[in-house]
């Protein structure tokens, strides 16, 4: 099933060049073609072509995205930029206007226009009567050019299409765009299924609007997206710091020496890799994929379609028969079972699938009462805990198991190489070019979990805490209202999210706390 993504902002796009170089190397391994389909699309001169739009507010990352792709996965084409930004305002970067007060001088060729009250074709109701549009700017019909990009990418692939959103929620143009782009995508092709991979804040604080746009964005993920795979950039921090996990991670980031942006951008890319990558190149042309196989299996209740999802691999010097329980121990590691934001309470497991690359047949530990499927899933439910010490499984979970012969190839660091360092690789040979250098190309045993827990009830209700806080403080709701979206917007999208929180306690048995 193809699958045409959508790098939206600064995030987005950093993700997705890391994701492509990832999935260019997978593709120079795999042995049949026919498995980068679904992602990757083969041009008339035998090179590979990302099957993916750049989209960004301002030209430096997309520049610097084209400027570091030496393997020629990306084109100019494909682009899409404007030259001022959004300045982390959700409202601006969905809106697209240029908004003035009463009191200010309307710029010259531009004629105030009046926003009735009342919903959009598909979102909430904006009220603004100071909102105008300067025609001279090109960059403000930056959507209409891309909308005509996402309809001719949609003509280049041979069945309906999947799509992939990749943004973040605190910025302006990841959030608001991204909002405006999902809404897009829902109304013009209805039979697709729509994932996103959005990755947010840090509690502490990235911008100063983060909460408010982090709402806003959720609110319209929730609305219009299948399933949303959910990165906490506290997480990925974490996981690149801790020098237990690290040798597991892509570039096995010796000393626990990670935590830039770069390690968590390659971080994003390796967990999204060993989930969207087909299992076969006959599991790629069966029309399902793995996206479609997640919103039937794991995201099919549409009120808990927030997802998160983890990639490892075995260490390298584990036995052949002990491959299956290390990663199991090692994705144990990664999946915290006590949540921070609510008071350490348990974190359980609603429904899992689990993506198995790679493993030989005596990996399979020993289960006399079934077959293989039966002997991995019992081995998965022992390593969540002991029965009774952590309710880390509900009773009437749903677990998946999906497996396939060619691992996810695992990218080491070259040695005497730093993060930094920068090896230019030939055209055509599928390894990347600038700072990530590979030793080798081949694939090892991987195992990927997409997983709906309860880790989400805290970061929702943290989130929407935030953001109520600021709305009756009344802070920065100024910026919003010179975009056209109101407090009350912003209150509604917030309920909306409790409601989801409310879902998710239902689903995973969770108490209100008090």
């Amino acid at each position: 099933m193809p699958t045409i993504t959508i790098q939206v902002g600064q995030c987005g796009n950093q993700v997705g060049q890391a994701l492509f170089e990832r999935l260019a190397v997978q593709s120079a391994a795999a042995a049949d073609r026919a498995a980068d389909t679904e992602l990757l699309r083969w041009g008339a001169d035998g090179r590979r072509r990302a099957c993916c739009l750049l989209v960004d507010t301002e030209p430096k990352v997309v520049n610097a995205v084209l400027a570091a792709d030496a393997e020629g996965l990306f084109s100019r084409k494909q682009c899409y930029m404007g030259q001022s930004g959004r300045g982390n305002n959700w409202a601006f970067g969905y809106n697209q206007l240029n908004v003035i007060t009463s009191s200010a001088v309307t710029r010259p060729g531009s004629q105030p226009t009046r926003i009735a009250p009342g919903p959009t074709t598909l979102g909430p109701a904006w009220v603004s009567s100071t909102a105008t549009e300067d025609p001279s700017q090109q960059e403000f019909r930056i959507l209409d050019q891309l909308y005509d990009g996402i309809r001719r990418e949609a003509e280049e692939v041979d069945s309906c299409p999947n799509f992939l959103l990749i943004h973040s929620l605190a910025g302006g143009s990841g959030s608001g765009m991204g909002s405006r782009v999902l809404e897009h995508l829902r109304a013009q092709f209805p039979l697709s299924h729509i994932a996103a991979a959005s990755v947010a804040p840090r509690a502490a604080g990235d911008t100063p609007m983060q909460s408010l746009n982090s709402v806003m964005a959720l609110s319209f993920l929730q609305a219009y997206a299948d399933m949303v795979l959910l990165f906490s950039n506290q997480d990925l921090m974490d996981a690149c710091q801790r020098t237990s996990v690290t040798a597991l991670l892509p570039g096995g980031l010796a000393g626990g020496s990670g935590g830039g942006l770069s390690d968590i951008n390659r971080l994003v890319a390796h967990n999204l890799t060993g989930f969207l990558w087909p299992l076969s190149g006959v599991d790629a042309l069966g029309g399902v994929g793995r996206i479609r196989d997640a919103v039937a299996t794991v995201a099919a209740d549409p009120c808990t379609k927030l997802l998160e999802t983890w990639t490892v691999h075995s260490h390298p010097n584990v036995a052949v028969t002990g491959l299956w329980a290390d990663s199991l121990c090692s994705l144990g590691s990664l999946m915290p079972r006590a949540d921070p934001l609510r008071g350490n309470g348990p974190i359980t497991t609603a429904g899992a699938m689990l993506l198995a690359r790679g493993y030989p047949s005596a990996a399979v530990p020993p289960n006399s009462a079934g077959g293989v499927h039966s002997s991995l899933l019992d081995a998965y439910i022992k390593s969540l805990g002991p029965h009774g010490a952590a309710p880390t499984l509900i009773p009437d979970a749903s677990l998946v198991l999906r497996c396939g012969q060619l691992g996810i190839v695992r990218e080491v660091w070259k040695p005497g190489t730093t993060a930094a360092a920068s090896v230019p690789m030939p055209s055509g040979t599928g390894l990347s070019s600038g700072n990530k250098p590979l030793a080798s190309a081949a694939a090892s045993p991987s195992l990927t979990v997409v997983s709906n827990r309860s880790s989400v009830i805290g970061r929702l209700e943290g989130t929407v805490q935030r953001a109520l806080a600021l709305c009756d403080a009344k802070a920065y709701l100024h910026w919003y209202a010179r975009h056209g979206c109101s407090v009350e917007a912003v209150r509604e999208a917030a309920h909306t999210l409790l409601d989801v929180a409310g879902c998710y306690r239902q689903v995973h048995r969770q108490p209100w706390d008090g």
